[in-house]
């Protein structure tokens, strides 16, 4: 009974393992990926027009209208995502999230940009964008 029971657990877990893998593989193509970064980025502009500077948070941007919610981003190998991280200075990480560089202090304040170090289907850097 127990070998049976211990059978049947290693059945499930390799079975879980496999559909993970599956998922992680799985990732947006990069018009996608790069119609949503436009798409945040002309955010933090607009807030930046009406604002007169850009939000020290990244929520701001949805608080005030500028964008209705965060678009969910699926890079390969990474888990889906759809937050912003508010960063003091930009650097990769390698989340696979959006990052924001909040610090009004740094020369990248207001970027939004891709925190990945791997590549699109072209081959191309998602930090380059």
């Amino acid at each position: 009974m127990r070998r049976k029971f211990m059978m049947f657990l290693t059945a499930a877990a390799l079975l879980a393992t496999g559909w993970m893998f599956f998922r992680l593989r799985e990732g947006m193509g990069a018009q996608e990926v790069l119609r949503k970064l436009g798409a945040l980025r002309i955010s933090a502009e607009l807030y930046r027009e009406d604002k007169e500077h850009f939000p020290l948070t990244f929520a701001d941007t949805v608080r005030a209208g500028k964008l209705e919610a965060v678009p969910r981003l699926k890079l390969r190998w990474h888990p889906a995502c759809d937050s912003v991280r508010d960063v003091r200075s930009a650097g990769i990480t390698g989340s696979g999230c959006w990052a924001y560089v909040n610090n009004p202090k740094s020369p990248d304040f207001g970027l939004v940009y891709i925190d990945s170090a791997g590549k699109d289907e072209k081959g191309r850097y998602w930090s380059e964008f």
